[in-house]
């Protein structure tokens, strides 16, 4: 009877060891996967190139990598750059132009790319246009952005290839800043003959009957790194498993939105504020234009820095590989 209860405390005692590391083993798990809170800002909230992140938050892909979301919207790339070196930013969603940020100081490193296809962005004109192809803006005042922007190099790119070189020849571009409503209005009073801005602006006039896409500069730029994921140099150092949860979101987000073509053209309505038909119509053009992967397309980081070069932002040796990594992308 003394061996037989020896057994039976033994086997309490192995019982409670085995409870024991199975909690201590539970609670390490749930250390690992505790949330994690990144502050997520977009250069604009008009951008179907950043919808995947509220798609993605939707569907609670993001917190399934134990992650929560703030999300914060800026008015520009500059401003989200400053956003970013102030501390308040972790994760930016921007134009691969900013990457120059990285270059002159900024503590942001790109760390994924979202597109490097330049079909996101359209030329638009007016109802009163009678423009039928890039020819017919020979010439012509064209709205960008900013001076020094990637719209603004989208202009003098198209002279380059168009050979307008002549004064007489070469489209202008016209600094008209980056709402579409301004957009709309320098369209409307004849400010400018045409202007390069998101393709969806030129679905949106279409729809009013105040204009229409003339074309998307895929017709002449074949392919740039033109959105970017990128991360503040603090994120990436004090918590780079976040930084891998995030991007494994975001690509599961895509290859979701892929399969969810209602309920991704439903959020896109409601947060870019397109009607339903435009947000359809955006989705079958662009969708498969998303990058499924994050990995950076040398051919598009070349044409990136010829961009740098033209517009005098970086001198043509800079070296982008230091700019980006695609360490933090998710693995095969």
């Amino acid at each position: 009877m003394a061996k037989t209860g020896e057994d039976a405390m033994s086997k309490i005692a192995r019982r409670a060891a085995h409870m024991a590391l199975a909690g201590m083993l539970a609670a390490l798990c749930a250390g690992a996967h505790a949330d994690d809170t990144l502050r997520v800002g977009k250069a604009v909230v008009e951008n179907f190139g950043f919808i995947p992140l509220d798609i993605g938050m939707k569907a609670g892909l993001f917190a399934k990598e134990g992650l929560t979301i703030d999300e914060i919207n800026f008015t520009g790339g500059a401003k989200l750059a400053q956003g970013v070196t102030a501390g308040a930013v972790d994760i930016a969603l921007s134009g691969g132009p900013d990457m120059a940020y990285a270059a002159k100081g900024a503590p942001q490193i790109a760390i994924a790319s979202i597109t490097s296809s330049p079909a996101f962005i359209g030329i638009t004109v007016g109802s009163q246009s009678t423009a039928r192809g890039l020819d017919d803006l020979k010439g012509k005042k064209i709205g960008v952005t900013s001076a020094g922007s990637l719209t603004d190099w989208l202009v003098d790119e198209l002279n380059r290839v168009k050979g307008w070189s002549g004064d007489n020849d070469r489209a202008m571009a016209v600094a008209i800043g980056g709402s579409p409503t301004t957009a709309f209005a320098a369209l409307k009073t004849g400010q400018v003959d045409a202007s390069v801005g998101a393709v969806p602006v030129g679905y949106q006039l279409e729809e009013l009957h105040a204009g229409r896409l003339l074309v998307d500069v895929s017709a002449y730029v074949t392919s740039i790194e033109l959105f970017v994921t990128f991360g503040s140099t603090a994120i990436v150092q004090k918590n780079p498993g976040a930084v891998r949860r995030f991007l494994k979101a975001w690509y599961a987000t895509i290859a979701y939105m892929k399969t969810h073509r209602a309920e991704t053209v439903t959020v896109t309505a409601e947060v870019i504020g397109y009607s339903p038909t435009v947000a359809e119509r955006t989705y079958d053009e662009l969708m498969a234009k998303f990058s499924s992967d994050g990995k950076f397309d040398p051919k598009a980081l070349e044409k990136l820095s010829a961009s740098f070069a033209d517009l005098k932002i970086l001198d043509s040796s800079a070296d982008l590989s230091k700019l980006y990594t695609e360490e933090f992308l998710p693995k095969p």
